[in-house]
């Protein structure tokens, strides 16, 4: 058999990378042209240009933005997760027994309410578990994205300097994706890491950074549902938006959390609450987000 040169077999991985083909087997081609620099192959999929990734999420579109309104995350977080996941391949299933677009293991599918091995059930159920973690870390999305991967209770003890390689480049992942198709600058990363600043800020103490932190980590107002506008009041102040809910007679947590869509827990995060004692007449704040 013929030898190839050096630069013959140059060549021959120029060609591959002009089909849109990674040398490394963990991204498939894709329909939509995907321009990469010469000389660099694509090894995970929030890799892909914002284009591409909006390409692969089409066919999830309205499930997704369905699922993102009921649950009120941000559908491009979603997305973001999917792009970390499976890279929109719903057949997906790992070594350790997660299944569909958004991973997920058996016992936390039928936590979050999959009753069936659906796309649709695997969405709305990623979902609300994203959901559940946003509440759990008072809206802290690298948190929750952190907690996604390797569990909150790792992320409970650890914060964000889990010790997985795996997690911290997960994190990186899906953080990436998500600036890429927000079309904004969430995070800064630095090595392959959140960058000193952020984490600097995730974890500040002192009142000032907290309201910054809050404000740039709040969802979207696009993602608020009907439901919270209708139940709710509002008011708009330096580019955040707050609701509030007027509590009338014979109202409960659970109903208040029926007509609004806000978790009781988080209804008790907002307003520093240790029972679920109510009167009526009483303002309570049930949700925020970024104008």
């Amino acid at each position: 058999m013929r030898k190839l040169s050096m630069q013959q077999w140059i060549g021959v991985a120029a060609m591959v990378m002009s089909l849109g083909l990674s040398t490394t087997g963990a991204v498939q081609a894709d329909p939509v042209k995907q321009k990469v620099r010469r000389g660099y192959v694509l090894r995970t999929c929030d890799q892909y240009s914002a284009e591409v990734l909006r390409h692969k999420a089409k066919e999830y579109q309205k499930l997704i933005d369905a699922a993102a309104t009921e649950h009120h995350v941000d559908a491009n977080l979603i997305k973001a997760i999917i792009t970390a996941e499976t890279c929109f391949r719903p057949g997906a299933v790992s070594h350790k027994g997660a299944s569909g677009l958004m991973q997920l293991m058996p016992a936390t599918a039928e936590r979050f309410g999959a009753t069936d091995d659906s796309i649709t059930h695997n969405v709305h159920a990623g979902t609300r578990y994203l959901r559940w973690l946003l509440d759990r870390y008072e809206g802290n999305i690298p948190y929750a994205v952190a907690a996604y991967n390797s569990g909150e209770g790792t992320v409970d003890k650890y914060g964000l300097e889990v010790p997985y390689r795996e997690t911290q480049r997960y994190l990186v992942q899906v953080l990436n994706a998500y600036q890429k198709l927000d079309g904004e600058v969430k995070f800064k990363f630095t090595a392959g890491s959140i960058s000193p600043v952020e984490r600097t800020l995730t974890s500040a103490s002192t009142p000032r950074l907290k309201k910054v932190i809050e404000k740039r980590l709040l969802p979207s107002c696009m993602s608020a549902s009907r439901k919270l506008h209708r139940a709710t009041s509002h008011r708009d102040r330096k580019g955040k938006r707050t609701f509030y809910y007027k509590v009338k007679k014979n109202d409960s947590l659970d109903r208040i959390m029926r007509r609004t869509g806000i978790s009781t827990n988080a209804i008790k995060r907002f307003n520093d609450m240790r029972s679920s004692l109510i009167r009526p007449g009483q303002r309570l704040k049930v949700a925020e987000c970024r104008l």
